[in-house]
């Protein structure tokens, strides 16, 4: 084993870069003094107190102090070999409770993805927000229009999203209502990218928006000074809310 290989040993065994150079200074010198094993180390003498000072607790030196100065000499080398042998009772614990630290997190891991989560968005951004988490969908987006958004997040946010979302090439079919068409909407050139029916009030009131995208279902509103939102990440529910959706989609009246 070359010097090079011994220090990659000593550091494995958790040893600092900087404690295998202290430690190898004074195995080859014997004993020093912070000063001469600053001076030989090259780290400053500040530091070499801290570092003597961490090498103590872990008995790799011992510390002489006197009435002028500090001698400090490598504790007996088989020291090193206590440290070894703890790593390796460690190891062997570690082995040993393997199986059934792999068993907890599997089972932890089946719990968060069968878990159904519910976040909550609140004002101007938090609408914007859950606008924007639409795009992350890899299939096609289905929901109901409550108003034309560009009146509340602003038309140059909703032309930024448009474009996003014809640029990832996604696709969307919404139904419309009464309370849409009364908000005078704003033609956000959505192209062959959105679909469009409408349903009259007396068939199906739509008091706020919803998209339906993967497995989430998103609720959100902006009435006066209520603002709200909710997402609910839930595969079984956004089956049942799409498959809603194609039976009011059925009755719904196509728009050019």
């Amino acid at each position: 084993m070359n010097k090079q290989e011994l220090n990659l040993y000593l550091r494995k065994l958790g040893m600092t870069t900087e404690e295998v150079s202290v430690y190898l200074e004074l195995i080859s010198r014997g004993e020093g003094t912070p000063l001469s094993i600053s001076r030989h180390s090259g780290i400053n003498r500040t530091k070499v107190y801290r570092i003597l000072e961490g090498m103590e607790k872990q008995k790799l030196i011992v510390q002489e102090i006197g009435d002028n100065t500090t001698r400090v000499s490598p504790a007996p080398i088989h020291q090193l070999q206590e440290i070894l042998r703890k790593k390796q009772t460690r190891v062997a614990e570690l082995t040993n409770d393997w199986n059934q630290a792999t068993q907890m997190l599997e089972q932890l891991a089946a719990e968060q993805k069968s878990e159904t989560k519910v976040k909550f968005y609140h004002g101007k951004s938090g609408i914007e927000q859950m606008v924007w988490n639409v795009l992350r969908t890899k299939s096609e987006v289905v929901g109901y229009t409550f108003r034309d958004l560009s009146h509340f997040v602003g038309e140059k946010f909703m032309r930024e999203f448009s474009a996003e979302f014809k640029r990832r090439n996604l696709k969307m079919r919404d139904i419309y209502g009464d309370e849409y068409k009364s908000s005078e909407p704003i033609d956000n050139d959505w192209g062959k990218n959105v679909e469009s029916r409408y349903l009259p009030k007396s068939i199906l009131s739509i008091p706020h928006q919803t998209d339906i995208y993967d497995g989430v279902v998103s609720f959100y509103s902006w009435s006066g000074e209520e603002v709200w939102g909710s997402e609910i990440y839930n595969e079984k529910v956004a089956i049942m809310q799409k498959q809603l959706f194609e039976l009011a989609w059925e009755k719904a009246e196509k728009t050019k």
